[in-house]
Formats: C-alpha cells, structure tokens, sequence
C-alpha cells in the first residue's frame, strides 16, 4: 500500500480542485494507497513514523517542489521505502525526470513502475536530490522579468526593475578543500546524479571581461562564499542562501519513475 503525502496548499490549492478526480483516477488504477493531508510540512516526519505500516510498500509525494523537498528529508531514515512523485504544479523538474509530466501521470506511474536510485547531497542538516542551482536572484528571476509588460498590464502596477550589475557577484568556491576559484559567478549547477558517482557535477558559469565562461566540475564538497547572498534552488523552491557548504553523500533514494517506453525490434523480413 502507498501511503500519499498530500499537501492540499500546494499550485494555489489545487487538490482540492482536482481531489474526486484524483481519487477516482487512484481506484480506476487499482492503486492501494492511504492518504495523509500534510497541512503541515514541519510534521512530515512525525506523519511518518505514525502512519508506516508492515504494508507500507511506497511513500508519495502529492504536492510541488517544497513538498517533495521535505519528503526527501524526512524519507532519509527509511531507505528501504521508494518515493513516488504526484506533481500537483507543473515546475516539478525531479519529476519531469521520472517520467512523470503532470499529477495524472503520476498516479499511472504507481502501477508497475521503474525503480530508480538517486544520489543524494545535503546542505547543512537537510538532504536533496537531483540538483541544486546557485545564482544571483535577478538571473534566478530572468523568466517573471521578461514578461513583465504583460505582468505591469494584468496587475495594473509597476515592478520594481533590477540593476543588471546584480547578474553576476563576486564570489569564492572552495573545492573539496584543495581549490579555490575566485570569480564572477552567473550561476552554478550542481547535479546529484549516480552517473557521475559519488561526487557532484558541478556546471559553473562565470564572467571574465563580461565574457561568460562555462567549467564542469567534479566534487565531494562545495564551499561557496559570496559578495551578496544568494538563493539555493531545488526546483523552483529557495532552500538555503550563500554562504553555504554543499555536500554528496553515500546514500542514494530509491524512486519511483514512470516505466521506460522501449520500441519493439523490427522483425527481420523473411
């Protein structure tokens, strides 16, 4: 039995809209599954160790990026339970990596699924999976900003511009404590994918004479420091600010994808 970590406040409360729904697509599937309502996130792991069962076979997250992000954490103690994502926005990049496209996708990915193991990395106390972006909040903001004519029109009010020297900040990234690189960062890109290992792969962006420089990177451990603070992104959720220590850990999540679509061998003619 799946045991649905639902967190109604998630995509503007969209559960609720869509919850007979929901429920109906879950039995139509023949899915066995209990449903928690995380009204909560800080509960998560109290949910957890109240509601796993001997039956227990698969915990989902029903919600967005910040409801899968604590999920993650709080599933870290019981490695050998998959996550399921049912993504209720449409920003959910873990999931779109499943397979996993949209929340009706998600339930059908519950029946016979593909089990996948990530990497996992960790900032501070707190765990994650599948990257992380660094970068100064008017390139995290690019996308809202360059609607914002059509955004000024809707709201009828004016939106605060953002200077551009603020695209870059001078920064200090220590690299497994044997490098420095002092630069001008853009952005960073850090993935936690088992391809790559144990380590992280780390894509930096940087601007020399207002030149951006590309660099891949391998690391255990990231320190970065920083002019100005800058958010850490997991999807679309700030989850941490420079300064900060990033970190890849031996533990991976076992995960629930949605089952790889392989074409049949063409019959050889006779």
């Amino acid at each position: 039995m799946y045991l649905l970590l639902v967190n109604p406040k998630a995509g503007n409360h969209r559960y609720r809209r869509i919850e007979k729904t929901f429920i109906n697509l879950l039995d139509k599937q023949g899915v066995k599954y209990k449903i928690i309502l995380l009204d909560d996130l800080s509960n998560t792991q109290d949910l957890l160790k109240q509601n796993i069962k001997s039956d227990t076979t698969g915990i989902v997250a029903v919600g967005g990026n910040g409801t899968v992000n604590v999920v993650i954490d709080a599933l870290v103690n019981y490695s050998d339970l998959p996550l399921g994502i049912i993504p209720i926005s449409n920003t959910n990049r873990l999931a779109k990596t499943l397979g996993v496209a949209n929340w009706k996708a998600g339930i059908k990915a519950l029946n016979h699924p593909e089990i996948k193991h990530l990497r996992l990395g960790r900032i501070g106390e707190r765990y994650f999976a599948g990257s992380l972006i660094v970068s100064p909040k008017r390139n995290v903001l690019t996308n809202i900003f360059t609607r914002q004519n059509r955004l000024k029109n809707f709201i009828g009010a004016n939106i605060k511009q953002i200077h551009k020297e603020e695209n870059q900040v001078a920064s200090s990234i220590g690299i497994d404590n044997h490098l420095t690189i002092h630069c001008q960062l853009n952005a960073m890109t850090i993935y936690f994918q088992d391809e790559f290992g144990k380590k992280m792969k780390v894509h930096l962006t940087t601007l020399s004479n207002k030149q951006p420089q590309d660099s891949i990177l391998r690391a255990n451990q990231i320190n970065i420091e920083s002019s100005l603070n800058m958010p850490i992104l997991c999807g679309n959720e700030v989850v941490a600010s420079t300064p900060a220590k990033i970190q890849a850990v031996s533990k991976t999540l076992s995960v629930l994808a949605a089952p790889s679509l392989v074409k049949p061998a063409l019959k050889s003619a006779v």
